[in-house]
């Protein structure tokens, strides 16, 4: 599991140019992040951040090597806030970054900025490796948010080969508010039902570019040795690590659950049809 360090912001660089959230580029501790804050415009109450760190230290449980760009906390304090507003005024970034930040105080979250990447060459993916790890990790937190025009992916400049997964955010079902976390915090009963979020194979959401290519690559999900307790267990020491302050710790048992029976169940990549949990 990765360790995260905490800093402050030294710089702002500049707008990122791409994402719903209206990312930017920053410095801090020598190094360029993405800043993605807890209001992002997109996901209420931290969500964003939630899905984000989730999904990254997930892969770094078991070891799947496509997102290897380093992550820390970012901290948001008043005189960040400051800078944040001449950046606006100044035109350096967008009224909806300098919103953002200004209702993002706290520990909010930072991805390493890749340089020398490139959306990918015609929109396509070379690599099987790379695919069947997206579409698990995807798949396992419910993560539709990688369409045409938006593939939400980057391939190397010089080995065209390498690939990086980029932006969970939009994970736990997709949508504005994330459709299975609109579930649980209404404490709707059939999140655990069959053939509902617990099982549902959310690769074949209509907007997944890799949809075919998944259905191609996986037959049967991959079998994850460790036992449903013991994944439970991993998740709950993962979200536990969290900042406190991030709305969806108050439900990180359910969510805990869920994501553990995804984790341990091959079922949902065994599922033809799209359910309704998923656009």
């Amino acid at each position: 599991m990765r360790t995260l360090n905490i800093f402050h912001i030294d710089k702002i660089i500049r707008d990122a140019g791409f994402g719903g959230s209206v990312p930017i580029i920053i410095s801090a501790n020598n190094k360029e992040y993405v800043l993605k804050t807890k209001e992002d415009g997109m996901q209420p109450n931290s969500l964003g951040l939630f899905n984000e760190l989730l999904a990254y230290q997930i892969l770094s449980v078991l070891d799947y090597n496509i997102c290897p760009q380093q992550v820390d906390y970012l901290f948001i304090d008043d005189n960040f806030i400051e800078m944040a507003e001449v950046a606006f005024n100044e035109g350096y970034i967008k009224e909806e970054s300098y919103e953002n930040i200004k209702n993002s105080e706290g520990i909010n979250l930072g991805i390493e900025y890749l340089h020398n990447t490139m959306e990918p060459l015609d929109g396509k993916i070379l690599n099987d490796n790379f695919i069947k790890d997206i579409a698990h990790i995807d798949n396992y937190i419910m993560n539709c948010d990688r369409s045409q025009g938006n593939i939400n992916i980057l391939q190397d400049k010089i080995h065209l080969k390498r690939y990086y997964a980029i932006d969970f955010g939009n994970a736990m079902g997709d949508g504005i508010d994330g459709i299975l976390y609109n579930k649980i915090i209404n404490k709707d009963t059939d999140i655990f039902s069959e053939a509902k979020f617990s099982r549902c194979n959310a690769n074949l959401s209509s907007r997944y570019i890799l949809k075919n290519d998944a259905k191609r690559l996986i037959k049967k999900g991959r079998i994850i040795k460790d036992d449903f307790s013991t994944i439970r267990n991993i998740l709950d020491n993962i979200v536990s690590n969290f900042p406190p302050d991030w709305e969806p710790i108050r439900y990180k048992n359910v969510i805990i659950e869920i994501i553990a029976r995804r984790m341990k169940s091959r079922d949902i990549f065994n599922q033809t049809e799209k359910c309704g949990c998923i656009i």
